[in-house]
């Protein structure tokens, strides 16, 4: 691409994001998935502040950060399909059409978006974390290793889910492929650190398949539309 054009495309990226991001603002659902983890976790500080007992002896902090990463495991991808920072492949067609500038810069910009959105989802519930950490008196080591995967999934269940956005085009069915996929490998990904470099490349895998190919194949709207 000529140095002009890089430069327009890196010009635009930026206002997309920014754009995509007051849309997403806009949307119930991101105010509903950060009331839900608010409140859910606020409760279970009050309720099991002292740990749950049926898990055995396992640490607070432990306890706490499993209840954020299933919660968050099943509540980011529904924000991510609902927020409408995830474009569908014609909504990239259009903006790449009218913005003139090339679908991979739209593709980037709206997983830029997503993962801005659903990193602060994650980072409410740090507050908490840090309630946890101290009711259950652990090093700040501690802390960080329990918040650190659930960053790193975030960004995977971003990436994700915008390229099932673009890949199906029915909304309800994009949600539940990106959750099976989100569950899939939350599943698999091992503990501590080998977990979020697992999380991060699973998402950098994504990330470079959607966008590498999209200015071969959302230059056009599809017949649907």
């Amino acid at each position: 691409m000529p140095r002009e054009g890089r430069a327009v495309t890196d010009g635009v990226i930026p206002a997309l994001v920014w754009r995509a991001l007051l849309g997403a603002a806009r949307t119930p659902a991101v105010w509903a998935v950060m009331a839900a983890q608010i409140v859910l976790l606020a409760l279970y500080l009050l309720v099991w502040g002292d740990g749950v007992p049926l898990v055995g002896a396992r640490p607070v902090l432990e306890q706490f950060g499993t209840t954020q990463w299933v919660f968050l495991g099943l509540a980011l991808p529904w924000a991510a399909a609902r927020c409408g920072a995830a474009r569908r492949r014609d909504d990239i067609a259009q903006i790449a059409v009218l913005g003139a500038v090339r679908p991979s810069a739209v593709v980037t910009a709206t997983v830029a978006a997503l993962a801005l959105l659903l990193l602060v989802m994650a980072l409410v519930g740090l507050p908490f974390a840090i309630l946890a950490q101290q009711i259950s008196a652990a090093p700040v080591a501690d802390l960080w290793r329990a918040q650190f995967p659930l960053y790193a999934l975030s960004l995977y269940a971003a990436t994700v889910a915008a390229a099932c956005m673009l890949v199906v085009a029915n909304r309800l069915l994009a949600w539940t492929v990106s959750t099976a996929l989100t569950l899939g490998l939350m599943a698999l990904a091992p503990a501590g650190a080998a977990g979020v470099a697992t999380l991060l490349l699973g998402g950098a895998i994504v990330f470079v398949l959607t966008v590498s190919g999209a200015d071969r194949r959302f230059w056009y709207l599809s017949e649907q539309a």
